[in-house]
């Protein structure tokens, strides 16, 4: 019977460099992020309902969500990110599920990772064999953010304000990834960590 494990942690925490540690090991790995894309491309009922909520300018000349105009909408605008949440998240919940479900029915035994940033808030833990958290300072959370999305200090304290404090995602996991530090030290917490799934 195959083991699927849910990883989330907050944002700039250095979840997709996780997912690599465990896709070079040999696990299975799934993206919400790339079903959260999927629902909204041309011609889904994803992208139509956004449209009908805010309007054509999110959408790019080749028919595409314009996710930086979207961005700028919703972040720091509480009821506009909890009405695009209301649209996405259930169709993003169905296509996490079947893939939950089809992974869990597998007669291999092996290892299968699904990355969920929002899985606590989504939650989506009861679903998953375990949870695996990535934790970051809240300093060095800020200062990867800034770097890495060329944000000012105060945009990036709104996109991180926005989501579920690291605390909370610490203390709700059932696995806990430390990466504050450099890559080698990240490599013993993915070792550490591997033996007990």
């Amino acid at each position: 019977m195959s083991k699927i494990y849910g990883l989330t942690g907050g944002i700039a925490a250095g979840k997709s460099t996780i997912l690599d540690f465990f896709k070079t090991f040999g696990c299975k790995v799934y993206d919400a992020d790339q079903v959260a894309r999927q629902i909204v491309e041309p011609g889904t009922i994803g992208l139509q309902r956004i449209i009908e909520q805010f309007g054509s300018e999110v959408v790019l000349e080749d028919g595409t969500l314009n996710r930086s105009k979207l961005g700028s909408i919703v972040f720091g605008d509480a009821k506009k990110l909890q009405a695009l949440n209301k649209i996405t998240r259930p169709i993003i919940k169905e296509q996490i599920l079947k893939i939950i479900n089809e992974t869990k029915k597998s007669s291999d035994k092996e290892i299968s990772i699904f990355e969920i940033p929002l899985l606590f808030e989504g939650n989506y833990q009861q679903y998953f064999d375990g949870v695996i958290t990535v934790y970051v300072e809240p300093e060095v959370q800020l200062y990867r953010l800034m770097k890495r999305n060329n944000l000012t200090k105060e945009v990036a304290m709104n996109r991180i304000n926005s989501q579920m404090s690291m605390d909370e995602k610490r203390s709700r996991a059932d696995f806990v990834i430390d990466n504050s530090g450099d890559l080698t030290h990240l490599a013993d917490e993915f070792d550490r960590l591997i033996v007990q799934l």
